[in-house]
């Protein structure tokens, strides 16, 4: 994020301020689309910030580097999985501009989410060494909602698109929003 704040400024700035604006993404999706450095930077690191966290709940204050980096590599593999997928079925049903601008958009609000919410309060408990059971459920459920509100935003500004492959769209949802994370956390809750 140094490297994108030193020499994109306004990127940076624009890309902090896009939670709350949408100009950032309407700049993004009025330009040809194809990944640029800066959004891999973002991507990487909010990945290692979501890793922190996800560490930091996990197994408390102790601080491990190879189960760190296997959580990175997973959520990289899943996140990347998702997203491959996601464009070719975009590619298979002709609607690949569409699904472009949904998946930049998630991807971006994913990735605020990650290093602005949840990497600084990953730090908080690590640094302060707190009973955090109670404060992880709260600040869960408000990124959860945080996530799906900017989504439902989303869903509403570009509904007229949407309304024309509604049923794409419930498919979509069911299949590659909602059953990845029913299966990931089935698979902690067993683990």
């Amino acid at each position: 994020m140094l490297i994108i704040k030193w020499n994109k400024t306004t990127y940076f700035l624009s890309y902090m301020n896009s939670f709350y604006d949408m100009s950032f993404f309407n700049k993004k999706f009025s330009e040809k689309r194809r990944i640029e450095l800066p959004e891999v930077f973002i991507l990487l690191s909010s990945l290692l910030g979501l890793s922190f966290f996800l560490h930091i709940i996990s197994n408390g204050s102790d601080f491990n580097i190879t189960p760190y980096l296997q959580t990175f590599l997973l959520l990289l593999i899943f996140i990347l999985g998702k997203y491959l997928t996601e464009k070719m079925i975009g590619d298979l049903f002709e609607i690949d501009t569409l699904i472009n601008k949904y998946l930049f958009f998630k991807q971006g609000t994913l990735s605020w989410i990650s290093l602005f919410i949840l990497f600084p309060f990953g730090l908080f408990i690590y640094f302060q060494n707190i009973d955090h059971s109670l404060s992880v459920i709260l600040v869960i459920a408000l990124v959860t909602l945080l996530y799906t509100a900017k989504l439902l935003i989303y869903v509403l500004y570009h509904q007229k698109h949407i309304l024309a492959y509604w049923f794409y769209f419930i498919l979509y949802l069911c299949v590659f929003e909602i059953a990845p994370y029913l299966i990931l956390f089935k698979m902690f809750k067993t683990d």
